[in-house]
């Protein structure tokens, strides 16, 4: 299921939608109708605007309407506006950023792509230097710990309030049948040559060798899985339903008993070998399995509030100028009976 057009509900600040911004433009270069508006005195440009909104939308289904964009392009200037706010309280109160949370944001983010060149095409896409994500992340991480120190400071959320949220949800919490898996990735994408993709199986046929032969498949998995998100916990995907992974991976991991290992299986991103390591059955999950979840979820609302009552006191106190083309559009009134 797609996330809403909504920018970010109740005005939530999307600091890393900037990160798809290509133009950073100052004031004096801008033309006059290029500025979407002023946070006391800095400029928000609206190809910042465009890009977040072109972002949004390419992530749905089908394309949004007119009304619908037009509501994108008003939450992508509120937020715009709103991280432009904070950041500027993050240095008023001397925020400090170490260059060594910088280092380890970036690290973290490059391992997400997994190939080096995938990540360095990502930011020639967006028109950016590796000293413009060091300037973007500064800015993200700043206003980060702002909101840490102030909103963000001293949220709890009850372990009643858990227990409310889902006995009133509780069909949220209907599981189908899941499997738990692992697997080990030789990768051999769509662009792999023949010989690329001839050794990647070549390597995979050796590792089902040595797991036949009594490997540990955690820790082989850990030495030679080259999927960057599960190689380091042993290749373990979690529990998962029909429908949510490839098909032939599907296919091979539920002819599986629970402890099987798969043969050499084929999939648009390489060759895997997969062992079932749990089975559930269809039903509710009980309240010990998700309460973590409901309490980050719960968490994030009160985040989401706290924070947005913050932006709103600091905007009481700024000047905040927005260009006639992007203010919002006034409610419709209601007609009277």
């Amino acid at each position: 299921m797609k996330s809403s057009l909504r920018v970010g509900e109740g005005g939530i600040v999307v600091a890393m939608a900037l990160m798809l911004v290509a133009c950073r433009a100052q004031a004096a270069d801008l033309a006059a109708d290029e500025v979407a508006a002023r946070v006391n005195g800095t400029v928000i440009n609206r190809q910042a605007v465009r890009a977040i909104v072109q972002a949004l939308a390419a992530e749905q289904d089908t394309p949004p309407d007119a009304k619908q964009v037009e509501q994108i392009t008003r939450d992508a200037l509120d937020s715009l506006i709103a991280f432009e706010l904070l950041y500027q309280e993050s240095q008023r109160r001397n925020v400090v950023v170490s260059d060594a949370e910088i280092d380890g944001d970036i690290a973290r983010t490059k391992a997400r792509f997994g190939d080096p060149d995938a990540y360095a095409a990502a930011l020639a896409q967006r028109g950016m230097t590796l000293d413009d994500v060091r300037r973007d992340t500064r800015k993200t991480l700043a206003v980060n710990h702002l909101l840490e120190q102030t909103a963000w400071q001293n949220i709890q959320v009850a372990p009643d309030r858990v227990k409310r949220f889902y006995e009133d949800n509780r069909q949220q919490f209907k599981r189908d049948a899941e499997i738990r898996c692992s697997h080990i990735l030789l990768r051999a994408g769509p662009d792999a040559t023949a010989p690329q993709r001839a050794q990647a199986q070549q390597q995979a046929e050796v590792l089902l060798g040595q797991i036949q032969a009594g490997g540990d498949f955690a820790e082989l998995a850990r030495q030679h899985s080259q999927d960057p998100v599960t190689a380091s916990k042993g290749g373990d995907l979690g529990f998962f339903a029909r429908g949510t992974m490839e098909p032939a991976f599907e296919q091979a991991a539920f002819a599986l008993k629970s402890g099987g290992v798969s043969g050499v299986v084929h999939t648009r991103y390489g060759f895997h070998i997969i062992k079932q390591t749990d089975q559930r059955a269809a039903g509710y999950a009980p309240l010990a399995d998700v309460q973590d979840s409901i309490t980050a979820l719960l968490r994030d609302e009160e985040k989401r509030q706290k924070q947005d009552e913050f932006v709103a006191t600091l905007k009481k106190q700024a000047q905040v100028s927005i260009l006639p083309l992007l203010q919002p559009t006034p409610a419709p009134k209601k007609a009277k009976h």
